[in-house]
């Protein structure tokens, strides 16, 4: 069975495309502490970002268990921090970056603080999301 012209079109462009558009970015997140699989009450959580390309900067993100996602900070390629609300500073959280490694750190995990974290960059007019880390009570 025939798909519709405009299924039809966004497949061929994407076959088509994939060459055009260059290197893909490949993004990872973890916690920078191995052993942890689930964070504590009032724990300093740390998470990193592992990115393929650092000229773009990243965006850490969080969705929660309502499905509403939370934008966190963006950590520019010159290690330049903006938190939400156009903030230098957060009372919750600190980033920093380090070669290809951005990283986040919850300075004191608490509820509200649950959910699925993500990295995400934005080069040459593409959006490249790492998948999530999950960081719940247990």
């Amino acid at each position: 069975m025939a798909g519709s012209p405009a299924q039809l079109l966004l497949l061929a462009l994407g076959l088509c495309c994939l060459g055009i558009q260059g290197r893909e970015h490949n993004m990872s997140v973890r916690f920078r502490d191995s052993s942890i699989t689930h964070p504590q009450l009032g724990q300093r959580l740390e998470l990193e970002c592992l990115t393929t390309n650092d000229d773009s900067g990243v965006f850490w993100v969080r969705l929660d268990k309502d499905g509403t996602l939370h934008f966190i900070v963006f950590i520019s390629s010159l290690s330049r921090i903006t938190f939400a609300g156009n903030k230098r500073t957060s009372r919750r959280f600190e980033a920093t970056k380090t070669r290809r490694f951005y990283q986040l750190v919850v300075k004191s995990f608490t509820p509200q603080d649950e959910g699925n974290y993500f990295c995400l960059m934005n080069s040459n007019q593409m959006l490249y999301f790492s998948p999530g880390q999950p960081a719940f009570f247990p």
